[in-house]
């Protein structure tokens, strides 16, 4: 069985960055929301280290707007209030999830496919131990590929000890469903843990 990790496991609010920097208005989120997003999605395929993930937020957040596009903000922030405004978007166990994993790990073979960055994963890893029962973990920053791009299947394929057919993948975007299924997975589309619990036990996975 292979779980994403955001919105399926864990939740996740992209809006909480700016939040945590308190620049959190429609003006703002119309500015910056689009370059944090490009910025995070290179990390997310390791075109950058973690240091220069921070360096490309300060010369966003820090270099200022310049005249034409209004004033700036008039803040200065610190590698570590950047560091854990990204944290912040990483937020609660989905209710139940965890201890299901759990559950599973004593007769299912687990793994985890995720489009994640070091410093959510380690985050997680470190908050939530129950994630330690899901043994293989196949992270977009390690095999250099994003979901829903085939590539990122096909490397997982190949290090998979089953056939794609075999392997139930969890996700709860449309688009990586139907690309896992693409792939040969048999993909589920995650809408909240009764549903899926109610799909396991009539599977007898539980």
């Amino acid at each position: 069985m292979l779980f994403d990790l955001g919105n399926v496991l864990v939740r996740i609010a992209p809006e909480a960055f700016l939040q945590k920097l308190g620049l959190d208005t429609p003006e703002n989120r119309r500015f910056y929301q689009p370059h944090v997003t490009e910025i995070v999605r290179q990390y997310e395929i390791v075109t950058d280290d973690t240091d220069e993930f921070l360096s490309k937020l300060d010369a966003l957040f820090n270099g200022g707007r310049g005249e034409a596009s209004g004033s700036p903000h008039g803040r200065e922030f610190s590698p570590d209030d950047l560091r854990d405004a990204m944290l912040a978007i990483m937020q609660t166990p989905i209710e139940g999830m965890l201890e299901l994993v759990t559950s599973l790990s004593n007769n299912v073979p687990l793994g985890l496919l995720s489009n994640t960055n070091p410093l959510h994963y380690e985050m997680c890893m470190n908050r939530y131990p129950a994630l330690n029962h899901i043994h293989s973990h196949f992270l977009s920053y390690r095999l250099k590929a994003l979901k829903p791009q085939p590539e990122i299947f096909s490397k997982v394929t190949k290090k998979m000890a089953v056939a794609p057919g075999e392997i139930l993948y969890v996700d709860d975007l449309p688009e990586n469903v139907e690309a896992g299924r693409n792939a040969g997975f048999n993909s589920y589309l995650f809408r909240g843990y009764h549903e899926f619990e109610q799909r396991l036990r009539t599977a007898t996975l539980l």
